[in-house]
């Protein structure tokens, strides 16, 4: 059980990580440095937690409730395709 939190609690955390390093804004979006660092801190957090298992391997310490933020997460930022702004409802 503790292989598969672990694998896919990396699995999530890269698809997030990716999926924000791959949005491309409208032509015409407006820049706003709040919701940039917003998603700065998101991709540097499921960044790192996925660097962090990937070093660690079998012991990392992940929990069920980790992997079900993360997918939470994942979903509700494909569903934005990547946009932050979106994500938080900051339109």
């Amino acid at each position: 059980m503790a292989e598969f939190l672990t694998t896919a609690t990396l699995l999530c955390s890269l698809a997030i990580c990716i999926r924000l390093l791959t949005y491309r804004p409208a032509p015409g979006a407006n820049h706003r440095p709040a919701i940039a660092w917003c998603a700065w801190l998101l991709i540097a957090a499921t960044g790192g937690l996925a660097l962090q298992i990937m070093l660690q391997g079998a012991r990392a310490h992940v929990t069920v409730w980790q992997l079900l933020l993360l997918m939470v997460l994942l979903v509700a930022t494909y569903r934005s395709r990547g946009n932050v702004a979106h994500l938080f409802g900051s339109n």
